[in-house]
């Protein structure tokens, strides 16, 4: 076998240019598939941290179909024992409550449709950035139940500045009068999405629980992991910690479906698009070594006539073929190592086409992208171009097993 490897390097090194032409095509298109898969792990490990962080948890805990109607008044009752369980049972984790509302805002200027965001200040500000996209004034206190913190779209079409009051009103389902509650402007935040600068506002929890004539409840309670990947068990754990057939415990998945599809979508788009390149490399693969079998088909017959067997010389044609997969892939991987250590480290500044904030299925996300590693992905990708370049080569080393030497010695 070590023999005819050396006699497979040989005979690729006689036509040196055709070789290294199908060497850089290999390299040239893994190394861009190593590229592609670490933007994209990226951009999806930002999209789903931001997703996550604004509208959901790693583990969500809230009432039966509140996920599919997302109706106000289907709410956690308990919400605080249940909060306080999940912070005994993770304790690394952030636990925090959310309620939501719709209602109108109005100042001395005007009205404006509005959703309502009851928080807990200073647990929400551990995991989402809105207090990081306070533009002007600052983030609300933990005992400050009539600030208010809208969108600078909002406080342009309320005509509002710090300190100025706002008037929430509103009737939710199941409720028999109006809801009012004034408010003063303790800021104003700029997420780069028209839709949430234009129609979010936020306040204390406290203040939408008596907003919805409740105290002691929540439409979400959600628990943010060091990692997305502890969802799937520790929604498993919380289920069995809480013990309460009366609520619903997602993972990130199902609270985020629309989000985890859009990102499946992508993933699949990208794999179609990198199966075309394979399969145009591969091509270029089964030039090179039929060309090379087509010319020196007289010499298969020489080798065949002095006791070499068809098996061996199928053998040579298919190892020349994974010696340019071998040496292609290895050149690939270096070539996309390099631009891929970049964009994880560094990161690609895409504000000057897209602005500083891109939204991607209701998720605001910055376009300083950083790039990152997915291991298992890449050895996959690496190893189907070793494949691919073994597989282009296996129908010419076919075809030298069909020859007769007497015919292949005539072959001119």
């Amino acid at each position: 076998m070590t023999k005819l490897i050396t006699i497979a390097f040989r005979n690729l090194l006689r036509n040196t240019r055709r070789s290294l032409l199908t060497v850089a095509a290999i390299a040239f298109g893994l190394g861009m598939m190593v590229f592609s898969i670490t933007f994209a792990t990226g951009s999806y490990d930002q999209m789903t941290r931001k997703g996550v962080s604004q509208m959901a948890g790693h583990v969500v805990v809230q009432a039966p179909g509140y996920q599919e109607d997302k109706d106000p008044a289907l709410m956690l009752v308990g919400s605080e024992s249940a909060a306080a369980t999940l912070r005994s049972t993770f304790p690394e984790a952030t636990v925090t409550q959310r309620m939501q509302l719709a209602g109108l805002l109005t100042s001395s200027a005007t009205s404006v449709g509005a959703g309502i965001a009851g928080y807990e200040p200073s647990q929400e500000a551990k995991i989402s950035d809105f207090d990081d996209k306070i533009v002007d004034g600052e983030w609300l206190a933990d005992d400050d139940q009539r600030g208010i913190v809208i969108g600078a779209r909002m406080a342009e079409q309320l005509d509002v500045d710090l300190g100025d009051k706002v008037v929430y009103m509103g009737q939710q389902e199941g409720q028999t009068e109006v809801q009012s509650r004034l408010f003063r402007v303790r800021g104003v935040f700029k997420t780069g999405s028209a839709e949430m600068d234009g129609f979010l506002a936020l306040v204390h929890i406290g203040a939408a629980r008596e907003l919805m004539t409740t105290e002691d409840s929540a439409h979400q309670i959600a628990v943010h992991l060091l990692s997305a990947n502890q969802s799937l068990e520790a929604s498993g754990i919380a289920r069995d910690a809480l013990g309460r057939d009366d609520l619903d415990v997602l993972n990130w998945k199902q609270a985020l479906p629309e989000l985890f599809a859009m990102i499946q979508v992508d993933k699949q788009s990208n794999d179609f698009l990198m199966a075309i390149i394979g399969i145009i490399v591969a091509l270029g693969v089964l030039n090179t070594v039929l060309m090379s079998v087509l010319e020196r088909t007289r010499e298969f017959g020489v080798l065949m006539a002095v006791g070499m067997s068809k098996r061996a010389v199928a053998i040579l044609v298919l190892l020349e073929g994974a010696a340019l997969g071998v040496v292609g892939t290895l050149a690939g991987v270096a070539l996309g190592f390099l631009p891929s250590w970049y964009v994880v480290n560094e990161g690609i500044d895409m504000s000057g086409y897209l602005g500083d904030t891109m939204d991607q299925g209701g998720v605001v996300m910055s376009t300083m992208i950083y790039g990152a590693w997915d291991p298992p992905r890449l050895l996959n990708y690496a190893i189907a171009a070793l494949v691919l370049s073994i597989l282009a080569a296996a129908w010419p080393a076919w075809r030298v097993t069909r020859l007769q030497p007497v015919d292949a010695m005539r072959h001119h």
